[in-house]
């Protein structure tokens, strides 16, 4: 039984929440693109306002209760990765709605049109639908271990200068969430071309030599079907694939700034964390407003470092998986290119061979690119960037902490 054709409404839910906490501007997929009202700027700048305010109560308690007790190292970088989270929050909404408003809309406008082509597959609903689920149980569980485990030990009082941070955090990584599944279907448009690509021209290079039918038959497995393409099918193939790296180039636009602050501040925490547990989670004769830690700090730390390195995962896996469908595309070309003589010996052959080096001279000199605003690209070289910017800090921080 054929599975029923997903698109990309399954993200909605995603979309709406992210609607109701001001980061994306409101829109239904598929109607006509208008840019961002004044009546949800003003709801943005109320988010904003929040943002700034729990920014505001949380330093000053910080500065007057809990730095006075806290090691030099670890209220430097709290007060780093505090400001980096705030900025995160309030750049993301200023680029999302005020700046790339209309971009936003339009980007999610082309990925719905493409997902509900007979030609694209889009992800599951159900595996979103899980993954929206454990993101939101996990997310929820580790917040209310580490309020647990801060109020017992400090009390409320202290406490109260960290709920804020629950708050702008949940935001920063419900932001990566959205990223992610936003390249997600990006890579499946990518994969359905390929595919689409493949078996459009195994029809057309076995169609009128029988030899050379009954070897790609055998070679490929592929039964006989009637050929019904022909080769200005290929020019659609050109044409949706510059669409979707189109698509590549607004999602940089809208999220490319917005990667580059998610590494500064998953750096900025995870050095935060190191500290915080060298400095009280292994040495038992420091503490914090009386208070001593040992294994649960150890284990609390550790949480949020996985989580903070499993989004920038997610992240990178999500943009080097769509780049690798990209190049799969000049990969198709350049086999059956070889597959078909040097000299043509019909004119289909001879229409095909162009066609086919045509969209391998498109595929090549257009290659989409994931970028964080143009400083790096985001792949997997990422995780080697941040790991070692944090080993090189935890080799000069636990030469201040023995001194």
């Amino acid at each position: 039984m054929k599975k029923p054709k997903s698109d990309l409404c399954y993200l909605k839910p995603l979309y709406t929440l992210c609607n109701f906490l001001a980061i994306t501007p409101p829109h239904s997929y598929g109607s006509c693109v208008t840019s961002v009202s004044i009546r949800f700027k003003i709801y943005t700048l109320l988010h904003i306002a929040i943002d700034l305010l729990l920014y505001v109560h949380s330093s000053y308690g910080r500065e007057n209760y809990i730095y006075q007790t806290m090691d030099v190292t670890v209220a430097l970088t709290d007060k780093i990765a505090n400001f980096m989270l705030t900025f995160f929050n309030v750049m993301l909404r200023v680029v999302l709605i005020f700046a790339n408003g209309k971009t936003t809309k339009l980007f999610y406008n082309q990925m719905y049109e493409l997902s509900v082509h007979d030609l694209f597959e889009a992800c599951s609903p159900r595996v979103f639908r899980i993954h929206f689920a454990i993101f939101n149980f996990y997310m929820v569980a580790l917040i209310l271990s580490d309020a647990y485990l801060w109020i017992n030990s400090v009390g409320v009082r202290m406490f109260q200068y960290y709920v804020g941070r629950s708050f702008t955090y949940y935001m920063c990584n419900l932001s990566i969430f959205l990223i992610f599944h936003s390249v997600l279907p990006i890579k499946h448009f990518f994969a359905s071309l390929g595919t689409f690509l493949e078996t459009l021209v195994k029809n057309l290079v076995c169609s009128d030599d029988d030899a050379r039918k009954e070897y790609v038959l055998s070679e490929f497995r592929i039964q006989s079907v009637p050929v019904k393409d022909n080769c200005y099918d290929l020019r659609k193939v050109r044409k949706y694939y510059n669409n979707i790296c189109d698509m590549v180039d607004n999602f940089n636009q809208i999220y490319g700034l917005a990667i580059l602050m998610v590494i500064i501040v998953v750096i900025t925490y995870v050095l935060n964390l190191t500290d915080l547990l060298l400095v009280y989670g292994v040495s038992k004769d420091k503490n914090i407003g009386g208070a001593s830690y040992g294994t649960d700090l150890i284990i609390l730390c550790g949480f949020w470092m996985v989580t903070l390195l499993m989004f920038t995962i997610l992240l990178a896996y999500g943009c080097a998986g769509a780049i690798a469908k990209s190049e799969n595309v000049a990969k198709i070309c350049f086999f059956w290119i070889n597959e078909i003589p040097s000299l043509p010996t019909s004119h289909r052959d001879q229409e095909l061979k162009e066609e086919l080096s045509l969209l391998v001279q498109q595929s090549t000199s257009r290659c989409p690119k994931f970028s964080a605003a143009g400083f790096f690209p985001v792949d997997f070289t990422l995780l080697g960037f941040i790991f070692g910017t944090v080993t090189s800090y935890i080799i000069i921080s636990i030469q201040f902490i023995d001194h």
